[in-house]
């Protein structure tokens, strides 16, 4: 959908429909409470890759690309990097994911666990957030039924010069390869992830 089309058509939460998966601020503040996660949450369930963002600047031009983004089971980003002078944070809203961060052959550098209730571990090996500030390759996993965090991402937004994909992984189209990725990189079946 063109943004000139998406301008007239608004959420029930009272922003500007962009795509299936995604809506922008109309406001010129917002706050957000438990009936804007709720939404989430109904349109990531309606959602063909169960996944949804609500967009808190007003457009892909803004130079700080704020989101919070609602998964709902698991789902795969390719792993990607950010060029240089971009930073990208994720603070957790609901439930854990873990970040797998990656050198140029795909060698796994580190993984952090992410968790808003910081359970899943003991609380030194757990975080709420995390910033990336190097164009690392970068791979998010949910570990829960449902994980909503809120990204941050040095804009303006313009997919073809602000994500470069991993040639090591497979994209997110090659479901049986995708597959045979995940279990090799965190040693457990998709089903067994969001348990």
């Amino acid at each position: 959908m063109s943004r000139e089309g998406a301008r007239d058509q608004m959420s029930p939460s009272g922003a500007l429909m962009d795509t299936p998966e995604a809506e922008f601020n109309a406001r010129d503040y917002r706050p957000i409470n438990s009936r804007d996660i709720n939404h989430l949450k109904e349109m990531a369930e309606q959602s063909p890759r169960k996944r949804y963002r609500f967009c808190l600047h007003s457009s892909h031009e803004h130079f700080t690309q704020e989101m919070i983004i609602c998964l709902h089971g698991f789902n795969y980003f390719q792993p990607h990097r950010h060029p240089i002078q971009r930073s990208e944070s994720y603070h957790m809203i609901e439930g854990e994911m873990d970040v797998y961060l990656f050198n140029d052959t795909g060698e796994c550098l580190d993984t952090i666990t992410l968790s808003a209730s910081g359970k899943r571990y003991k609380e030194e090996d757990t975080y709420f957030m995390y910033r990336l500030s190097a164009p690392l390759y970068h791979l998010m996993i949910p570990r829960s039924e449902w994980t909503i965090y809120h990204e941050v991402l040095t804009g303006p937004w313009d997919k073809e010069t602000v994500v470069e994909y991993a040639s090591f992984a497979p994209s997110e189209e090659d479901a049986g390869e995708v597959v045979s990725y995940i279990a090799r990189i965190t040693g457990s079946t998709i089903e067994e992830l969001t348990k």
